[in-house]
């Protein structure tokens, strides 16, 4: 399910998950709430496209959230390598560099998303084993214009604004494409990771009478 951008997206889409809707004539509950997407690196040694598995989730209202799925990963070495650690939920975007590494000072987080608090405060209320899995799109020392984050800031970007956008900063052609090639580095890796958290944590890869 997409969430969109936010925590107001977030909690509407979690608020209908979470309320046994039915699928069918089936009222249907998740047995578990995987978050995934992208998010901000906090600190100097994570790249685009690192994959952070979040042991905990945090907000700037010191909510705290610990993760409860999947808990402890099987052995082995992992491909894309799993950095674990704490994520922070920020209400806006952080664009100066400085900003970005104090944010991570202040919270003891290594990165930054929109969202994941909201799930995170939803499914623990709910008591629905959550998780986050989050790659990194933008270096801690990787700066964003005012212009692209005000942008971005609002979730999903219409036509209309985009083109607006770009008739009164031209520039942001440039930093709209490089963020575009960090994307698709980033998509990668989180798609592989996805897919590997589901095939070796979940019951279906024990097989049968597993």
């Amino acid at each position: 399910m997409e969430t969109g951008v936010g925590r107001q997206r977030t909690e509407r889409a979690l608020e209908w998950l979470l309320s046994r809707p039915l699928l069918g004539n089936v009222a249907y509950r998740p047995r578990v709430v995987l978050s995934a997407g992208f998010c901000g690196g906090l600190r100097d040694d994570l790249r685009t496209g690192d994959v952070v598995l979040a042991t905990e989730v945090v907000d700037e209202s010191a909510g705290r959230w610990p993760t409860t799925w999947p808990g402890e990963l099987p052995g082995g070495r992992w491909n894309p390598p799993l950095h674990r650690g704490r994520l922070l939920t920020a209400a806006h975007l952080a664009g100066d560099p400085e900003a970005k590494r104090a944010l991570g000072r202040q919270h003891d987080a290594m990165a930054v998303d929109m969202e994941t608090a909201a799930l995170a405060r939803l499914c623990t209320a709910a008591e629905v084993p959550f998780g986050c899995v989050r790659a990194v799109l933008d270096e801690s020392a990787t700066p964003l214009s005012p212009r692209l984050v005000s942008l971005l800031s609002g979730g999903r970007v219409s036509p209309w604004r985009l083109a607006a956008a770009l008739a009164r900063s031209p520039r942001l052609v440039g930093e709209l494409w490089q963020l575009a090639q960090r994307a698709r580095t980033a998509g990668d890796t989180l798609g592989r990771s996805v897919g590997e958290l589901l095939t070796l944590t979940l019951p279906w890869a024990s097989g049968p009478g597993g």
